[in-house]
């Protein structure tokens, strides 16, 4: 698991590259992924740095596979996986590519601009073609003149009616009713309309969709009726079509109509023949085109984060680089320094620094996922401890007392088990579906989460919520026949003869018990608070390796763990201490009086007793109030111990720190004294600057300290309460959970088909299993299964990880050829080169 348990140990170094074998450097770097750059020359704008041109032909040449691409994607093209992933391209041949691509980008470019010419004018012909198919068909023999649709009466008159306008053409049937509406209310009902029986379905030719429209014919008259006619019809974007007045004249123009759509269907696909050549010849090498251009692009970019020497004639560059890979760095400047021949050797070397390094946690496959959930909540700083290491057993755990069934575990652990022996096939192939990716990015998690299911349902005895009776059970039977069907409910007395206890888990007979819920609330109750303090406890005890190990803050020891570790201890695990007691103190098959169930003090009670020293009272007149004698003067003790570790908490470190403070700023401000009494030379100003740092550090005011105590001391009091409350989830989850399945089963399973007698039962059983099965694997695997996920990750991020965690830091992101061919890098670059531009221009 490498350093999982801290982050690993980083250095600041400088490198010196010779820039004649700097970008053969940086794309081994680059694949090597274990060298983060820093920024040399932050104030310098991105267009004005040494390597902008290349960055730009690159960022051009990725424009050009991009677009491309989108082609083939409306082609449906597919691109062949990269077999080997070729090296970063050189800057000698990156103009030859350049050209290459220009050239495949002007032939596919002029290629689709003639299918797209050519569909434009196929989708005129075709509407128009349509249009006088079924308008023709409404019109049938008649002539469009005037003689022929209102006689000669009309025609012989003086012209006052005005011109007989025929129009006709196509509307999308998304706007036909409103496009008729508009002509009805423009023409006052004046106007001949009718439309086609059937639609037409065309092709866009710019997106290749799929367009519905529907013919039409508007006969009306006069000449300010026509012009209004025709801002309606643009305004609708309706394409207009002259239709022959004559019925011999239209069917002459359909034939001509069918011998050029002949005629121009062979050219488009002779058109897009040649364009899908270009493209499939495109495709078999985009793969390893972008992979290259990428690559090349990182190196620039990254080579623009260097400062240039003139005077040494090298390119110098700061970075974290892990202790544990620096040799690996160095190896690589060797070698390319020999390869290059160059004449002065790249080197590298370290570097004092007062910044705080990121955090690098390795991480392999199995444990990446647990880490995600983690960094989820936010990157630890630099030294601390990682809770990554120890959610591998504490999530899974966790999320299987809420989600206790053994079936559901199998479906669990068979998911992610069939994610596990998939992940090769899935690795290479990267999908774009997000939800996917989460799922398949956490197997393992849903794995070990299948596997800890399996254990909790198999001591819950829960099977799709029914039990499995493994040996006799503990209640023996000691009813006669009459007996039990005589009486609708029955008690199962202890005291009475029993059988062996039953060690798997839950007794099943709990299951046919009246008090079920009681008994099981009880139990998931008490289990709940048990792991819940046990946890808090730990996570506590892990802040002792934070203060001691790593920050040293060892008057935190004294001040905060132990008095944190008091209060937490002194009351709640005190309240874990009495469950057991009351455990196995207390019995249903004794004979005393005093120490059977009936006498069994309430736990709940004494802890409050305890907290408000009040004495409590026993319940019931023979019985004892206490568990043990001398109880009560204990349990006053530990919340006087208690009490005290607040103020302890509240005043300890601040004037503890106070006082070092002072001291520690009394000594820099002598030393900052003698200091500039005996400076000479410039050089020593970032040795002053470095002490001023230091005074300033120890400045702090009293108040300011004290502040930041209470809000502490407070919040770690109040909340040590809601957090024990917090894990009473984990009783409520699994309770519901177990509820939920036992109404499916019953309701639907059981109810609707188990109960048939009949001929029709298997049917009904085939058929309402389907129903039950689907609501099971939705309802109770996958949506109860997310929401115990949410709840165990809320337990981790606040009522476990705030005992020892702060989550301040940023994490190590290095210079990596495959999260940037992934996608994961952000990329900024195309913006850069556009700024340029524009500012040139």
């Amino acid at each position: 698991m490498g350093c999982m348990l801290r982050s690993d140990l980083m250095s600041l170094c400088e490198i010196f590259i010779q820039p004649e074998c700097a970008f053969e450097v940086l794309s081994r770097l680059g694949e090597t992924g274990n060298v983060q750059f820093l920024d040399m020359t932050p104030d310098v704008k991105a267009f004005n740095r040494s390597y902008i041109m290349e960055l730009c032909g690159c960022v051009e040449m990725e424009r050009k596979l991009i677009y491309m691409q989108g082609e083939m994607m409306k082609d449906n093209i597919d691109i062949p996986p990269l077999e080997v992933e070729p090296q970063a391209l050189p800057l000698n041949e990156m103009k030859s590519l350049d050209n290459l691509l220009e050239k495949w980008e002007s032939e596919v470019q002029d290629l689709s601009d003639n299918q797209v010419a050519l569909l434009k004018n196929y989708l005129e012909l075709s509407e128009m073609y349509y249009v006088l198919t079924h308008i023709g068909n409404l019109l049938g023999d008649t002539e469009l003149t005037s003689e022929s649709l209102f006689g000669k009466a009309s025609s012989a008159g003086d012209g006052s009616a005005g011109h007989l306008t025929v129009m006709c053409g196509v509307v999308q049937r998304s706007r036909c009713f409103p496009f008729e509406m508009m002509l009805w209310r423009v023409s006052r009902g004046n106007i001949y309309y009718r439309q086609a029986a059937d639609d037409a379905f065309l092709q866009d030719p710019q997106t290749g969709q799929e367009l519905r429209k529907v013919a039409f014919l508007a006969v009306f008259q006069g000449e300010a009726l026509s012009s209004r006619m025709e801002k309606v019809c643009n305004g609708f974007r309706v394409n207009v079509y002259s239709c022959p007045e004559t019925i011999d004249e239209r069917m002459d123009m359909l034939h001509k109509l069918d011998v050029r759509i002949g005629d121009l269907e062979k050219v488009i696909r002779k058109t897009k023949y040649h364009r899908c050549k270009a493209l499939v010849t495109i495709a078999r090498q985009y793969s390893t085109w972008i992979a290259q251009i990428k690559k090349a692009k990182a190196i620039y970019h990254t080579m623009n984060m260097f400062t240039l020497d003139i005077t040494r004639r090298c390119l110098i560059g700061q970075c974290w680089v892990p202790d544990l890979d620096l040799p690996i760095v160095k190896e690589v400047l060797e070698t390319c320094s020999e390869e290059m021949e160059s004449n002065v050797p790249s080197f590298i070397s370290k570097t004092e620094t007062s910044l705080t390094p990121p955090t690098y946690h390795r991480t392999n496959k199995f444990t990446r996922g647990f880490q995600a959930l983690i960094n989820a909540y936010g990157d630890s700083t630099y030294g601390e401890l990682n809770p990554g290491l120890y959610t591998v057993i504490t999530f899974p755990f966790l999320f299987s007392v809420m989600f206790g069934d053994v079936c559901h575990g199998v479906i669990l652990f068979a998911f992610g088990a069939w994610m596990v022996k998939s992940e090769k096939k899935f690795l290479g192939k990267p999908s774009t579906n997000e939800i996917w990716n989460i799922f398949f990015g956490g197997r393992y998690v849903i794995l070990l989460m299948g596997v800890f299911t399996l254990f909790t349902g198999f001591l819950y005895n829960e099977y799709f919520s029914k039990p499995i009776t493994l040996m006799t059970p503990y209640w023996k039977n000691t009813f006669t026949r009459e007996e039990i069907e005589k009486n609708q409910y029955i008690t199962l007395n202890p005291v009475f003869e029993t059988n062996s206890p039953y060690i798997f888990g839950v007794d099943p007979i709990w299951k046919l018990a009246k008090n079920k819920i009681m008994a099981l609330n009880s139990l998931k109750m008490k289990l709940s608070i048990i792991i819940g303090i046990v946890h808090m406890i730990f996570g506590l005890s892990l802040s002792l390796l934070t203060i001691c190990n790593y920050f040293k803050r060892h008057y935190a020891i004294y001040l905060e763990f132990i008095p944190q570790m008091l209060f937490l201890c002194g009351l709640f695990l005190w309240l874990v201490i009495l469950m057991y007691m009351k455990w196995f103190l207390y019995s249903g098959k004794t004979t005393d009086l005093k120490t059977g169930a009936g006498c069994a003090p309430l736990i709940l009670i004494l802890f409050i007793d305890m907290v408000l020293a009040s004495t409590s009272k026993p319940v019931e007149e023979d019985c004892d109030a206490y568990m043990f004698e001398g109880q009560e003067g204990l349990q006053s003790i530990l919340v006087l111990v208690s009490l005290v570790c607040v103020p302890i908490l509240l005043f300890g470190s601040p004037v503890y720190l106070n006082r070092y403070n002072k001291k520690r700023k009394e000594e820099a401000l002598k030393k900052i004294s003698n200091f500039r009494k005996y400076q000479r030379i410039d050089s020593d100003k970032k040795e002053e600057q470095s002490i001023l740092d230091e005074i300033e550090k120890y400045s702090t005011s009293f108040g300011e300290l004290m502040i930041h105590q209470a809000v502490h001391t407070i919040e770690f009091v109040l909340s040590t309460i809601s957090h024990t409350a917090s894990y009473l989830r984990l009783w409520a989850l699994s309770l519901a959970h177990e509820q939920l399945s036992e109404m499916l089963w019953v309701m639907i399973f059981a109810k609707l088909a188990l109960r048939d007698t009949s001929s029709m039962g298997p049917i009904k059983i085939f058929l309402i299993f389907a129903i039950w099965a689907v609501f099971t694997l939705s309802i109770l695997v996958i949506m109860e299964g997310l929401s115990a996920f949410l709840h165990t990750l809320r337990l981790h991020w606040v009522e476990f990880m705030s005992k020892f965690y702060h989550g301040g830091g940023y994490p190590f992101k290095p210079f990596n050829f495959r999260s940037i061919l992934s996608g994961d890098a952000k990329d900024d670059k195309e913006g850069i080169c556009k700024r340029r531009a524009k500012t040139e221009y």
